[in-house]
């Protein structure tokens, strides 16, 4: 069972990073319909990852560091783009003549003016040559791609997460059912044992131990209702409910059968498919085109400038004008600049490289994981269908044998204990099958596509 439970501790861990519970491989999820509190609710799975993907306070997050990379990229464009501007401008002016060394020159009078200059003029900038620009561009672009893998990864673990939530609800119901049943059996054997003491076929301690068994049920079914009750809350909360919002999970506890794919496939299927290494792959380009950036900083520019205007004493007598230039800028001594520039993006390059080795042979344990604890579970399963199936056979042939006055209540008392704990296994067992199942899906980057379908929702 050591498998099964590393799988729950796996996306346990994944819940909580999605429970703050705009997708962009695609459309933004359709925003989910209000329904008043008073209005009953039928919530299937999907319903409930549409919910938790538009309500979540991760998404939002990573929605704004998507728009934060998209306004860093356009202004990092802006830089090679041609910049236009204009300006009118009307002034009185009085120049001193002594300010600009003409003191002492007979007729030239200590100041001019004042006098009137009207100025309208458009003036154009436009980046020629600029090699580091281009680079520094670049790596904007790939900042801002690994950004929205990294909001693609986060939207798959808020799917995950509220699939864990759904999950925990569905297996809860699961054992309200259950345990509503072993009381329903626990009372007509109770009635049937009281009958029997009645008519002096056992003793009283028998029936005695029968109503213990029905009042034990009774308390079975007590804790199993408030703890359905409190996961229904913990996915409303997840989903964006209100805590009075009355709601009914249109799902059911189910173990869908789902081919098991080869590591080999799996593997490939991870290194291809899955955000998080898209992101990181993304955020290794954007270091290396912004080392290439700083490494070109200290290479020639060329630049060209121009203006074209009217300039005279009034509008009516302005007269047009014109300047064209290019300007080459050439770096010969900044002070080291260029070369920290040049020692912070390596430095930066090699962090985002092993960040990415590492994240791939994370990748690859965590598929080898995934795989062993689906075989397990599934195992888990036919096992604990089988052990359900023999604690019912032994419930009916003790029945049967009490019936018949050959058997006592301890016999039966003890048929009910081991179906009732045969039920919590199955459960249990199809609730960790389906968790592996989802962790598998999560490590080969499929949740997006297959997650619903493979856990069996509608």
């Amino acid at each position: 069972m050591k498998p099964l439970m590393t799988t729950a501790l796996v996306l346990m861990a994944l819940g909580a990073l999605g429970a703050g519970v705009r997708a962009q491989s695609g459309a933004p999820p359709t925003p989910a319909v209000q329904t008043s509190p008073a209005a009953g609710l039928a919530l299937t799975l999907k319903d409930a990852i549409a919910r938790g993907l538009e309500t979540n306070l991760d998404m939002r997050l990573a929605a704004g560091r998507v728009e934060d990379a998209e306004g860093a990229h356009t202004l990092a464009k802006s830089d090679l783009l041609p910049h236009l501007s204009g300006y009118l401008r009307e002034s009185q002016q009085i120049i001193s003549t002594t300010a600009f060394g003409f003191s002492g020159f007979p007729g030239i009078p200590n100041r001019i003016g004042p006098f009137n200059v009207f100025d309208a003029r458009v003036q154009l900038s436009a980046p020629i040559v600029d090699l580091s620009a281009h680079q520094h561009l670049e790596s904007e672009r790939d900042s801002l791609t690994g950004q929205q893998h990294s909001f693609q990864n986060e939207r798959e673990l808020v799917m995950l997460a509220v699939a864990k939530l759904y999950l925990d609800a569905l297996a809860s119901a699961s054992r309200v059912d259950a345990v509503r049943a072993q009381v329903a059996t626990a009372d007509a054997l109770a009635r049937l044992a009281d009958d029997q003491k009645a008519n002096g076929i056992i003793a009283g301690v028998d029936a005695l131990r029968q109503q213990v068994e029905l009042q034990s049920a009774r308390q079975r079914l007590i804790a199993a209702e408030n703890a359905a009750a409190k996961d229904k809350l913990l996915l409303a909360r997840a989903i964006g409910l209100s805590a009075d919002q009355a709601f009914d999970l249109s799902d059911h506890m189910q173990d869908v059968a789902t081919p098991v794919p080869s590591l080999e496939a799996a593997t490939a299927s991870a290194m291809t498919a899955r955000a998080d290494l898209k992101s990181a792959s993304a955020r290794v380009d954007a270091a290396q085109a912004s080392r290439q950036s700083a490494t070109t900083g200290r290479l020639p520019t060329l630049h060209f400038d121009a203006d074209y205007g009217a300039i005279g004493n009034t509008a009516s007598s302005s007269v047009s004008t014109y300047t064209a230039a290019a300007t080459l800028h050439v770096p010969i001594f900044e002070g080291g600049e260029t070369r920290a520039k040049v020692q912070q993006a390596d430095a930066e390059l090699q962090q985002r490289e092993a960040e990415l080795a590492d994240l791939k042979v994370g990748v690859s344990f965590e598929v080898s994981a995934a795989l062993l604890d689906l075989q397990t579970s599934a195992a888990a399963v036919d096992v604990a269908k089988s052990t359900s199936q023999f604690a019912n056979e032994e419930l009916q042939q003790a029945q049967d044998r009490f019936r018949a006055g050959v058997a006592n209540t301890i016999e039966l008392a003890q048929a009910q204990d081991a179906v009732a704990a045969a039920a919590d296994s199955l459960i249990s067992s199809i609730y960790a099958h389906n968790l592996a199942k989802a962790a598998l899906a999560r490590a080969m980057g499929v949740v997006e596509d297959r997650l619903a379908d493979i856990l069996g929702g509608r």
